[in-house]
């Protein structure tokens, strides 16, 4: 079987690390380089102009089945278009895709479904947010651009002021383009955040997988958001009636919802839920695996990736191919000075053929030059690591971490600290 897959950071290294494993697999093409996923696989770097010049490429190539990494290509619609020249895809259609390009629809999908989550309003006027943002105060409110923004189209005001600037930058300096043009003022509700990560062919779904993320960029979550600094697994507050409320309240009436709308969904569905006082909540939907998320997951998973990724293609997915290590995990990325906003490429990256093999090293914003492995990206590298317990595996990471080096690189010191004390 031949493989393409859609992307090019280290989400698609893990990605391609697993089907590596997978003896179905007589070759995988990678639209989308990195030095890590270079040196696994055949890789292009092919710069599309819009969504019809990708599926044209990838026509030519003429996979036996088409694995999309990134959202924006979901939300494009290469899903349509492939399956229209009979070419299987794992990811959702442009229309099912919706759930995470339209915070909008997503938002209007769970208050008209009963799928709990925080009440909110909707807007494309600065003056009307200004007035309702004002009215509940900006300690009580979260804003959100409506279209994809990498992560980072979610604010939380720490004051008046902030709260004004925020709006004004979204929709009177138009600061995320297209996706900020509308917005979406939330209700602020709080408690432990967690993502849940479900294999599904829209009325399937896999036993899944719980991850905590850390989006701020520096320790005890200040500063500002990011595309995610490090994650774990499982989290410290998870368990069987927690995993059966989530799927009952949430996953499930999601699924049904989009079915009944006519857009079944089918790929990886990653959902973001606060677990309050009240129950849990959704936060938000993604369309895809998340980053660093997959790096964790797909060391935890035990089953065989191109069967799951072939039965959800074909609306056929057996559940049971998707099996998860007993193990822990934790995963830490390292950046580049300046991320989440400018930064420098460029500079020589030593030390990796130093790191323990029990710790995978994935590929995020890296290349060759001259000779050299040099950063080419905000996230640079991300370690990953799996043990028996939380405390092992943090340990075991940070071991390591220092022994990769470059100008200016930086992370986290505690990700995961709060769940090995626990």
């Amino acid at each position: 079987m031949k493989i393409l897959v859609i992307g090019s950071g280290a989400r698609e290294h893990s990605i391609i690390w697993k089907l590596n494993q997978d003896k179905n697999i007589s070759k995988i093409i990678c639209i989308g380089e990195n030095k890590g996923i270079s040196e696994i696989c055949e890789t292009i770097d092919f710069k599309y102009k819009n969504i019809n010049d990708l599926k044209d490429k990838i026509l030519v190539l003429n996979p036996d089945l088409v694995v999309v990494g990134p959202e924006a290509p979901l939300c494009e619609g290469i899903t349509n278009l492939l399956e229209e020249n009979n070419i299987l895809v794992f990811g959702p259609t442009k229309e099912a895709a919706k759930i995470e390009s339209s915070k909008t629809f997503s938002k209007e999908l769970m208050l008209q479904n009963n799928i709990p989550t925080a009440n909110a309003r909707f807007f494309h006027s600065f003056e009307d947010a200004k007035k309702y943002s004002l009215k509940k105060g900006f300690k009580n409110i979260v804003i959100k651009a409506d279209g994809l923004a990498g992560g980072k189209g979610v604010f939380l005001p720490e004051s008046e002021i902030d709260m004004i600037n925020t709006l004004n930058s979204l929709l009177i300096e138009k600061k995320l383009g297209k996706s900020g043009v509308n917005i979406l003022i939330e209700d602020k509700i709080y408690g432990p955040e967690v993502s849940i990560f479900t294999f599904t062919d829209g009325t399937t779904i896999s036993e899944p997988i719980a991850v905590c993320d850390y989006k701020r960029v520096y320790n005890n979550n200040e500063g500002p958001n990011t595309g995610g600094m490090g994650c774990y697994t499982p989290p410290e507050f998870w368990n069987e009636e927690l995993k059966q409320i989530i799927l009952k309240d949430i996953i499930y009436p999601t699924l049904n919802s989009m079915k009944k709308l006519g857009t079944p969904f089918k790929g990886m569905l990653y959902t973001g839920i606060m677990i309050t006082n009240d129950g849990p909540k959704v936060i938000e939907y993604n369309c895809r695996f998340g980053d660093p998320e997959c790096e964790l997951i797909m060391p935890m998973l035990d089953g065989n990736l191109s069967e799951i990724f072939l039965g959800i293609s074909k609306s056929n997915f057996n559940n049971n191919l998707v099996k998860w290590k007993n193990k822990k995990g934790v995963s830490v990325v390292i950046c580049s000075e300046g991320y989440p906003e400018d930064y420098k490429k460029g500079f020589e990256i030593i030390g990796l053929e130093n790191i323990n093999k029990n710790t995978i090293c994935f590929h995020a914003g890296t290349k060759e030059l001259d000779g050299k492995l040099v950063t080419n990206g905000g996230r640079v590298i991300v370690l990953s690591n799996l043990d028996e317990s939380i405390k092992l595996s943090r340990a075991n990471i940070y071991e390591e971490i220092n022994k990769v080096k470059f100008l200016g690189s930086f992370y986290r010191t505690d990700i995961a600290l709060k769940a090995e004390e626990k």
